[in-house]
Order: structure tokens, then C-alpha cells, then sequence
């Protein structure tokens, strides 16, 4: 395991959690990705390694990192279409509400705005996350972009 998933590792034992060798996988698994993955999608690889893991001890512990700040959860339409990721560095989204494809965006769409303070009253800010829906080309070709869909959010 690299230094950043020590890192992650040390931050789960840190909060009272055990770093379980399946937490070790899910961890060394998102950061492997490259990209945002389902729950299937990351139960079809650790059940390889443990064949006994359900996908709501996946959940739960995808869960535990988003709930640690470790990971994000990335709405696709439907909680079973939901997608986790390491946060590694910040960075936004674009989700199709066809298919449910993510793009990740390479800059910060509203880095330099900042809320007027008299707006905010005693409100700290400590961060934002910015997703844009939409549809992808292959579902625009599709024709899914065309009057009745309604966003289930």
C-alpha cells in the first residue's frame, strides 16, 4: 500500500475503527480506480479477494470513509447508481442523467466566487461540492434528452 492509503488507513484507526483487511482492499481498490465506481462495480472486484462480502458491508464502509472525509459519494440519479471516490483533490463533476456516466471536471467552476458575509450571518463555510447534470453525447444521440424525464432528486 502507497503512502496515501497509509495515510487513509491511520486516519480510520485514528477514529476507532479497525483497518480490516477488506478496508485495506476498498481503500487500495478507489485509489487504484482512477475514477468514481459504483457499489457494484466494487463489490464484482472484492468479492474476488473475499466471496463472502455483501455489498451492504461495501455501502458501509464506503459510508465510514465519506463520513471520515476520506471519500465522496457522487449523486447519479439513483442511490444504487451513487458513486465513491478517494478524495485525493478537490474537483467537480459532470453527471449524465441518462446513463449515469461521471465526468471529472478540471478546474473549480466557481473557485472565485465567495458569499457576500452579510448573507452568510454566523455561517462558516468549510468547503462546497459542485456537480453539473446533464446529458452525456451517447444518450443525447439516444434521444434521452427529450421531454419526459424527471429528475428523481
Amino acid at each position: 500500500m502507497d503512502l496515501e492509503g497509509e495515510s487513509i488507513l491511520k486516519t480510520i484507526k485514528m477514529a476507532g475503527y479497525k483497518a480490516t483487511p477488506q478496508r485495506r482492499a476498498l481503500v487500495n481498490l478507489l485509489l487504484a480506480a482512477g475514477k468514481p465506481l459504483t457499489v457494484a462495480e466494487i463489490c464484482q472486484v472484492l468479492q474476488r479477494e473475499f466471496p463472502d462480502i455483501s455489498s451492504d458491508t461495501v455501502y458501509r464502509n464506503l459510508r465510514l470513509l465519506v463520513d471520515l472525509g476520506l471519500a465522496a459519494q457522487i449523486r447519479a440519479g439513483t442511490a444504487y447508481n451513487d458513486c465513491f471516490e478517494i478524495l485525493t483533490e478537490h474537483h467537480y463533476h459532470l453527471v449524465c442523467l441518462g446513463c449515469g456516466a461521471i465526468t471529472c471536471l478540471p478546474d473549480c467552476p466557481v473557485s472565485d466566487w465567495q458569499p457576500p458575509a452579510e448573507k452568510l450571518g454566523n455561517f462558516q463555510v468549510t468547503g462546497h461540492s459542485f456537480e453539473i447534470h446533464g446529458f452525456c453525447g451517447r444518450c443525447r444521440q439516444r434521444g434521452l434528452n427529450k421531454g419526459g424525464y424527471h429528475d428523481a432528486s
